[in-house]
């Protein structure tokens, strides 16, 4: 009987911690902690999110073997100052067009299933979250980092409301490799009249029809977002701009 509770409650932290590492992992890449930037405390972060502090550690021990953050003894959690530490070459070197397809097609593979799933399992809470970081689109159309940074938190939103961490982590590590070619979209795409507000009006589509509970519609709509992402970004790789490509991420 003993051993039977104690597997639960080893099952329950682990759920905890992952659930809390998800949470910290979605507003550090939507740019709510920004690069160099100390997380709240242990006891803070606990308190806040309502679990253990050997919750928060085991959730910011999973973050620093991601790289995403750096654990300072006697200083504190800090954002690592380049989120993109997975690259494929290593190092700091910027991705080359190749490099750059090959995630896009990654994307193209994983997010309309993730919008089809989040449309069947999105919570009332998660569909408000949506609505939420779809404004902050709408706040930051002329800045383009903080547009691409909200951008991120929207699609980051859309992985959480799945409910799969995995496909969350899968989400992520791709979304940190294309950080700097988002942002140089979004600075291309604010000279182009229209282009980001296209971008913000397709993304108003998909979050309407994923709090319509609208699984097909949902996966069209971020399959359409995605081809014209595919125009845009390989434009800018081939020094011009796609036909088709509209700046939408």
């Amino acid at each position: 009987m003993t051993k039977g509770g104690s597997g639960r409650e080893g099952v329950r932290a682990f759920r905890l911690s992952a659930g809390l590492a998800d949470r910290l992992r979605r507003r550090i890449l939507g740019g709510e902690f920004g690069p160099g930037g100390r997380l709240p405390g242990n006891r803070e972060l606990a308190a806040a999110y309502g679990v253990g502090v050997g919750s928060v550690r085991e959730a910011i021990r999973e973050l620093d073997a991601e790289g995403l953050v750096e654990v300072r003894p006697g200083s504190g959690t800090y954002v690592s100052r380049d989120l993109r530490t997975s690259w494929p070459s290593g190092g700091e070197r910027p991705l080359d067009r190749e490099q750059v397809e090959e995630l896009i097609e990654a994307r193209e593979v994983l997010e309309p299933r993730l919008a089809e799933l989040a449309a069947r399992r999105a919570s009332a809470e998660q569909v408000e979250g949506l609505w939420r970081a779809l404004e902050r689109m709408q706040e930051s159309i002329s800045d383009p980092p903080a547009f691409a940074e909200a951008d991120v938190g929207l699609h980051m939103a859309i992985a959480e409301a799945v409910g799969n961490r995995f496909l969350m982590k899968a989400t992520a590590d791709i979304r940190a490799l294309l950080r700097r070619d988002m942002e140089l979209s979004a600075e291309v795409g604010i000279r182009r009249a229209g282009t980001l507000q296209f971008s913000v009006d397709s993304h108003r589509r998909l979050v309407a029809a994923i709090a319509a509970g609208e699984p097909e519609k949902a996966a069209r709509i971020m399959s359409s977002i995605l081809r014209r992402n595919r125009g845009f970004v390989t434009g800018l790789y081939s020094g011009g701009m796609a036909a088709e490509g509209s700046g939408e991420f």
